[in-house]
């Protein structure tokens, strides 16, 4: 039973499961311009946590996906629902306090949103140092992996599918590669609507607040035309198959 999803199984299951991997999808609500639904960022990390599952050898039990997080960047748009730093740093040390005390010793994130990515490492780190210099009835010191899908992505191959289109990682919100896997992960959630960034302004800096000449009208941080569910596929592909490693590797 290497697919179980922690909703679905009774207590004496989970007891029964504590040798497995647990997988936390990590997202946000947060817009996704005018041809992505708000839940993009968590859609697109539970449907490779499927494509893992279904793939790999090992047992794994999903957890429930971690969606409310930090998106502060887009929080003039309707739909971004944010939580302060604080509460999702508390979240997750709170979280995995629970699966450590439950006898789960190894748990991945499978990260699917920038912005939250110090604040989970922050609540893993208060964590983990309870467990280290506390009681922990015997049972092995915990781990805890953070997996965000885009670092398995070479340049290489960002090269190869989208050359000169490539606008880089820092403008990739709702651009070519998470267009390009919610066509392939979930195509009907995926709208037909004009997705033009239009003109605005690219800073070296941050300014707050984050004002109305640096953010896009329609929320397309850079042109998602050339986006495909082929490069979806192979995207989803090339990530599953780096997370299985990691699983190997580190659990």
């Amino acid at each position: 039973m290497n697919m179980a999803h922690w909703e679905s199984l009774t207590w004496p299951e989970i007891v029964a499961a504590r040798d497995a991997v647990v997988i936390i999808p990590t997202g946000s609500v947060e817009q996704h311009g005018p041809h992505l639904p708000i839940g993009t960022d968590t859609l697109i990390a539970e449907g490779i946590t499927r494509l893992l599952q279904e793939s790999t050898a090992r047992h794994l039990v999903v957890a429930p996906s971690l969606r409310y997080t930090y998106a502060k960047l887009n929080s003039a748009y309707p739909g971004t629902i944010n939580l302060s730093g604080s509460t999702l740093t508390n979240m997750a040390s709170d979280i995995l306090n629970e699966l450590f005390r439950q006898g789960f010793s190894r748990v991945m994130f499978v990260n699917g949103h920038l912005e939250s990515i110090p604040f989970i490492m922050e609540g893993a780190e208060i964590s983990l140092a309870s467990r280290e210099n506390g009681d922990r009835g015997g049972q092995a010191q915990p781990k805890v992996v953070i997996a965000n899908w885009w670092e398995y992505i070479s340049d290489e191959f960002i090269d190869e599918v989208f050359g000169d289109r490539w606008p880089g990682w820092e403008a990739e919100h709702a651009a070519l590669t998470e267009t390009s896997l919610m066509l392939h992960l979930w195509p009907d959630l995926v709208r037909e609507t004009d997705t033009s960034p239009r003109d605005y302004q690219r800073f070296p800096y941050r300014i707050l607040p984050w004002p109305e000449k640096a953010r896009p009208a329609s929320g397309v941080y850079a042109d998602p035309r050339g986006a495909t569910p082929e490069i979806g596929r192979r995207l989803a592909e090339i990530v599953v198959a780096g997370l299985d490693g990691t699983i190997q590797a580190e659990f």
